[in-house]
């Protein structure tokens, strides 16, 4: 117990040795060499210093690698099985029946009938017509007979007369005016060239079927090897690409600068002395002259000539024609039909069908799964660790109990490397005084 007690507190006492060391140079401290770095020179009082740090990285690489998979196949195999099969035997037998069969029979029988004929008799009919008679008469009529009769008149009146005046007024003109304007622009011109370039076509997918190897079979039935056939399959292809030529053309954009003269317009405004004519309207008396029509009514005879018409009777004879129906009796032969049923006797063949069961072998195609080992290679990234020294700038802070934490570290070291003229048991002297001391080649020794 007392053993375990004092490997502890040994533990304890190397870990703050450690501690206080790596804290006094930024972790910048290796005990297992007694150095320059862990002297006072070394490392100033709040400076810092340049010091090789191993740093670890990871770097991927490719690798490939080989392996076995498992792959599925359907193989059929060919297998004899008992099979039952029914057969229908069809036989005849004769059998004998009876049937009515209808027997026509056509006898005449005599049908009188009475029948109506027209007969036509013609007659003489007197009738009555009335006939107009016309008479021509004169008499003597006053008729009133409206004459025209034109009188003439004149009268005065006031007529307005236009008559022309002539002013002369200032007319604002406006007249537009063209001048010639330099001007210089900057305009794009659009050109180009043609360009050869390759492109590269695709080639075309298409399938095709293609027979497996076949081989040959040993067959159990017959004692002979024979040749089976390989299993279709679709397979796909592509024809090779093809590159050709084919002229682009590349546009092109310049600026040139053109100069020239254009036209303006430009307004301008005049004052124009015109002419202008102006109409004034005066009253003027005027003579006119005009007619007058007035109608007068003057009484005349003349004779007038009229017709009269009066109805006379007259008696007349025409031929009328008259239709009379006359009945008479006539006979005619009309067919009776009469249907009689005789009794037949007739043979015939009455099928029987009798089912049968066969017993007999049939070749089956059995599928089967076979597993088969099929070698790959794959592309996998395997991490790789790279040791790199990497400066690195630390800083120092002043050193607190120094000469102590490396006097404390070279006994630890002592004890257990079992050296006895350094720092071992007794050489308090040499462990005090620091890695500086003999000792610490002993203590480096054991490292």
């Amino acid at each position: 117990m007392k053993m375990v007690r004092c490997l502890l507190t040994v533990v304890a006492i190397a870990t703050l040795s450690a501690n206080a060391a790596w804290a006094d140079c930024c972790g910048a401290v290796n005990y297992n060499s007694c150095g320059p770095i862990a002297s006072d020179a070394g490392c100033d009082c709040g400076g810092s210093q340049t010091v090789m740090r191993t740093r670890r990285r990871i770097v991927w690489e490719t690798q490939q690698v080989e392996g076995v998979r498992n792959v599925m196949r359907t193989v059929y195999e060919k297998q004899m099985v008992n099979v039952s099969r029914v057969v229908r035997e069809v036989s005849y037998t004769t059998q004998e029946y009876t049937v009515r069969r209808p027997v026509r029979e056509t006898t005449y029988k005599t049908v009188n009938y009475t029948v109506r004929r027209p007969v036509c008799e013609t007659e003489m009919v007197n009738y009555t017509v009335r006939r107009p008679v016309w008479e021509t008469h004169q008499k003597e009529v006053t008729v009133n007979v409206r004459r025209r009769v034109t009188e003439n008149h004149s009268k005065t009146i006031m007529v307005s007369v236009r008559k022309p005046v002539q002013e002369t007024v200032m007319r604002t003109v406006r007249k537009v005016v063209t001048e010639q304007v330099p001007y210089t622009r900057e305009v794009t011109v659009r050109g180009g060239h043609w360009a050869t370039e390759q492109v590269t076509i695709p080639g075309r997918s298409y399938s095709k079927r293609v027979r497996g190897q076949g081989g040959f079979e040993f067959d159990p039935c017959t004692g002979c090897c024979r040749w089976v056939r390989g299993c279709p399959t679709t397979v796909c292809c592509t024809t090779p690409d093809r590159v050709v030529c084919k002229r682009v053309w590349v546009p092109t954009c310049e600026t040139k600068t053109i100069s020239g003269t254009k036209c303006c317009r430009r307004v301008v405004c005049e004052e124009v002395p015109t002419c202008v004519t102006r109409w004034v309207c005066e009253q003027v008396p005027k003579t006119v002259n005009y007619c007058t029509t007035s109608w007068v009514c003057e009484p005349q005879t003349k004779t007038v000539c009229y017709k009269t018409c009066s109805w006379v009777c007259e008696t007349r004879q025409r031929e009328v024609k008259r239709v009379r129906m006359v009945c008479e009796q006539m006979s005619k032969q009309v067919p009776v039909c009469t249907i009689n049923w005789v009794c037949e006797t007739r043979t015939r063949c009455v099928p029987h069908v009798t089912c049968k069961t066969v017993c007999e072998q049939k070749e089956v195609c059995v599928p089967k799964r076979v597993c088969e080992q099929v070698p790959y290679t794959r592309c996998i990234r395997v991490p790789r660790v790279v040791c790199e020294e990497v400066p690195v700038t630390v800083c120092c802070r002043p050193a607190l109990g120094r000469a102590f934490v490396a006097g404390l570290g070279s006994r630890l070291r002592g004890l257990f490397s079992g050296c006895g003229n350094g720092c071992g048991d007794g050489c308090d002297a040499g462990c005090d005084s620091g890695c500086d001391a003999p000792a610490a080649s002993c203590c480096g020794a054991a490292n």
